[in-house]
Protein backbone atom coordinates (compact mmCIF):
# COMPACT_ATOMS: atom_id res chain seq x y z
CA UNK A 1 0.00 0.00 0.00
CA UNK A 2 1.41 3.63 -0.87
CA UNK A 3 1.69 6.38 1.49
CA UNK A 4 -0.80 8.37 -0.24
CA UNK A 5 -3.53 5.31 -0.10
CA UNK A 6 -2.29 4.86 3.90
CA UNK A 7 -2.14 8.70 4.60
CA UNK A 8 -6.13 8.96 3.50
CA UNK A 9 -7.30 5.50 5.07
CA UNK A 10 -5.85 7.13 8.23
CA UNK A 11 -7.78 10.32 7.67
CA UNK A 12 -10.90 9.09 6.96
CA UNK A 13 -10.57 6.74 10.02
CA UNK A 14 -9.61 9.82 12.04
CA UNK A 15 -12.76 11.52 11.07
CA UNK A 16 -14.97 8.95 11.83
CA UNK A 17 -13.56 8.42 15.24
CA UNK A 18 -13.57 12.55 15.98
CA UNK A 19 -17.46 12.21 14.41
CA UNK A 20 -18.61 9.45 16.79
CA UNK A 21 -16.73 11.00 19.68
CA UNK A 22 -18.76 14.23 19.49
CA UNK A 23 -22.29 12.29 19.86
CA UNK A 24 -20.99 10.21 23.02
CA UNK A 25 -19.40 13.14 24.52
CA UNK A 26 -22.58 15.20 23.84
CA UNK A 27 -24.92 12.57 25.32
CA UNK A 28 -23.71 13.10 29.13
CA UNK A 29 -25.18 10.23 30.63
CA UNK A 30 -25.08 9.58 35.06
CA UNK A 31 -26.44 6.31 37.57
CA UNK A 32 -29.57 6.57 37.89
CA UNK A 33 -30.70 7.59 41.38
CA UNK A 34 -33.97 8.71 43.32
CA UNK A 35 -34.63 12.01 43.63
CA UNK A 36 -36.83 14.82 44.66
CA UNK A 37 -37.93 15.76 40.94
CA UNK A 38 -37.42 14.73 37.60
CA UNK A 39 -36.70 17.92 35.29
CA UNK A 40 -37.37 17.98 31.72
CA UNK A 41 -36.83 20.92 29.30
CA UNK A 42 -39.18 21.72 26.40
CA UNK A 43 -37.46 21.69 22.38
CA UNK A 44 -38.36 18.59 21.37
CA UNK A 45 -40.53 16.03 19.80
CA UNK A 46 -41.91 14.59 22.78
CA UNK A 47 -39.15 11.65 23.66
CA UNK A 48 -38.62 14.24 26.58
CA UNK A 49 -41.59 14.14 28.14
CA UNK A 50 -41.80 10.36 27.32
CA UNK A 51 -38.98 9.91 29.07
CA UNK A 52 -39.50 11.63 32.04
CA UNK A 53 -42.77 10.16 32.34
CA UNK A 54 -41.26 6.52 32.45
CA UNK A 55 -38.78 7.72 35.14
CA UNK A 56 -41.71 9.20 37.48
CA UNK A 57 -43.73 5.85 36.68
CA UNK A 58 -40.69 3.83 37.64
CA UNK A 59 -40.64 5.66 40.62
CA UNK A 60 -37.30 7.95 40.79
CA UNK A 61 -38.82 11.14 41.71
CA UNK A 62 -42.90 11.76 43.08
CA UNK A 63 -42.49 15.34 41.40
CA UNK A 64 -42.29 16.06 37.70
CA UNK A 65 -40.98 20.00 36.91
CA UNK A 66 -41.63 20.74 33.05
CA UNK A 67 -39.91 23.70 31.58
CA UNK A 68 -40.17 26.04 28.58
CA UNK A 69 -42.27 28.56 27.55
CA UNK A 70 -44.44 29.36 23.75
CA UNK A 71 -42.27 31.06 21.00
CA UNK A 72 -45.40 32.06 20.46
CA UNK A 73 -46.78 34.77 23.13
CA UNK A 74 -50.37 33.69 22.29
CA UNK A 75 -50.22 30.01 22.67
CA UNK A 76 -50.01 27.46 25.23
CA UNK A 77 -46.82 27.31 26.68
CA UNK A 78 -44.54 24.20 26.23
CA UNK A 79 -43.83 22.97 29.46
CA UNK A 80 -47.88 22.74 30.01
CA UNK A 81 -48.72 20.74 26.43
CA UNK A 82 -45.90 18.51 28.06
CA UNK A 83 -48.06 18.33 31.41
CA UNK A 84 -50.80 17.39 29.53
CA UNK A 85 -49.39 14.81 27.84
CA UNK A 86 -48.41 13.29 31.35
CA UNK A 87 -51.93 13.54 32.92
CA UNK A 88 -53.49 11.68 29.89
CA UNK A 89 -50.28 9.10 30.19
CA UNK A 90 -52.06 8.70 34.10
CA UNK A 91 -49.54 11.11 35.95
CA UNK A 92 -51.96 13.10 38.57
CA UNK A 93 -51.85 16.85 37.97
CA UNK A 94 -51.38 17.80 41.52
CA UNK A 95 -47.36 15.83 41.17
CA UNK A 96 -46.37 18.79 38.10
CA UNK A 97 -45.11 21.66 38.56
CA UNK A 98 -45.14 24.33 35.34
CA UNK A 99 -42.23 26.96 34.60
CA UNK A 100 -43.66 27.97 31.65
CA UNK A 101 -42.11 31.19 30.89
CA UNK A 102 -38.34 29.96 30.25
CA UNK A 103 -37.72 30.80 26.73
CA UNK A 104 -33.62 29.76 26.87
CA UNK A 105 -31.92 26.74 28.51
CA UNK A 106 -30.44 29.10 30.46
CA UNK A 107 -33.68 30.80 31.78
CA UNK A 108 -34.74 27.16 32.47
CA UNK A 109 -31.97 26.42 34.64
CA UNK A 110 -32.58 29.54 36.37
CA UNK A 111 -36.28 29.30 37.15
CA UNK A 112 -36.22 25.44 37.77
CA UNK A 113 -33.35 26.26 40.34
CA UNK A 114 -35.61 29.19 41.93
CA UNK A 115 -38.86 27.13 41.99
CA UNK A 116 -37.00 23.92 43.26
CA UNK A 117 -34.89 25.62 46.07
CA UNK A 118 -38.66 28.10 47.17
CA UNK A 119 -40.44 24.73 46.75
CA UNK A 120 -37.85 22.49 49.40
CA UNK A 121 -36.44 20.53 46.47
CA UNK A 122 -33.06 19.67 46.72
CA UNK A 123 -31.92 16.95 43.93
CA UNK A 124 -33.36 16.43 40.79
CA UNK A 125 -32.92 14.05 37.57
CA UNK A 126 -32.15 16.28 34.17
CA UNK A 127 -34.13 14.99 31.09
CA UNK A 128 -33.20 16.61 27.58
CA UNK A 129 -32.27 15.74 24.23
CA UNK A 130 -28.70 13.79 24.14
CA UNK A 131 -27.36 16.11 21.37
CA UNK A 132 -28.41 18.98 24.35
CA UNK A 133 -27.49 17.25 27.65
CA UNK A 134 -23.76 18.38 27.44
CA UNK A 135 -24.81 22.02 27.41
CA UNK A 136 -27.79 21.95 29.32
CA UNK A 137 -25.59 20.39 32.11
CA UNK A 138 -22.97 23.43 32.28
CA UNK A 139 -26.08 25.69 32.64
CA UNK A 140 -28.05 23.69 34.92
CA UNK A 141 -24.88 22.78 37.02
CA UNK A 142 -23.79 27.01 37.40
CA UNK A 143 -27.78 27.21 38.69
CA UNK A 144 -28.08 24.78 40.83
CA UNK A 145 -24.23 25.37 42.88
CA UNK A 146 -25.66 28.74 43.45
CA UNK A 147 -28.94 27.17 44.88
CA UNK A 148 -27.10 24.29 46.79
CA UNK A 149 -29.11 21.70 44.65
CA UNK A 150 -27.79 18.44 42.98
CA UNK A 151 -28.78 16.67 39.58
CA UNK A 152 -27.96 13.86 37.37
CA UNK A 153 -28.16 14.16 34.27
CA UNK A 154 -30.47 11.39 32.11
CA UNK A 155 -31.29 12.14 28.28
CA UNK A 156 -34.15 11.57 26.45
CA UNK A 157 -34.77 8.10 25.13
CA UNK A 158 -34.62 9.64 21.35
CA UNK A 159 -35.18 7.33 18.16
CA UNK A 160 -34.52 10.50 15.87
CA UNK A 161 -30.38 11.10 17.09
CA UNK A 162 -27.72 8.42 17.65
CA UNK A 163 -24.53 9.09 19.14
CA UNK A 164 -22.40 7.01 16.85
CA UNK A 165 -24.30 8.02 13.60
CA UNK A 166 -25.55 11.60 14.36
CA UNK A 167 -23.98 13.02 11.27
CA UNK A 168 -25.35 10.44 8.88
CA UNK A 169 -29.21 12.27 8.39
CA UNK A 170 -30.79 14.95 9.05
CA UNK A 171 -32.00 16.57 11.16
CA UNK A 172 -29.63 15.08 13.25
CA UNK A 173 -26.43 16.55 11.68
CA UNK A 174 -28.25 20.30 11.56
CA UNK A 175 -29.30 19.62 15.58
CA UNK A 176 -25.64 18.48 16.48
CA UNK A 177 -23.93 21.24 14.61
CA UNK A 178 -26.59 23.84 15.93
CA UNK A 179 -25.65 22.41 19.51
CA UNK A 180 -21.87 22.18 19.45
CA UNK A 181 -22.00 26.22 18.04
CA UNK A 182 -24.16 26.62 21.23
CA UNK A 183 -22.06 25.41 23.14
CA UNK A 184 -18.98 26.50 22.05
CA UNK A 185 -20.12 30.07 22.56
CA UNK A 186 -21.56 29.17 25.90
CA UNK A 187 -17.75 27.93 26.73
CA UNK A 188 -16.37 31.09 25.00
CA UNK A 189 -18.74 33.37 27.74
CA UNK A 190 -21.09 34.57 24.83
CA UNK A 191 -24.81 35.50 26.08
CA UNK A 192 -27.11 33.26 24.13
CA UNK A 193 -29.16 34.94 21.58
Amino acid sequence: MNRFILGFLVGVISILVLLVGVGHWLDVTDPLAKADAIVAISGDTGARTDTAIALWKQGYAPVLIFSGGSSDPESVASAELMKRKAVAAGIPGNTIVVEGSSATTEENAQRVAALMKSAGLRSAILVTSPYHQRRAALLFEREFARAGLEFRNHPADDPDWDATLWWTSEPSRSLTLVELAKLGALVAGQRPG
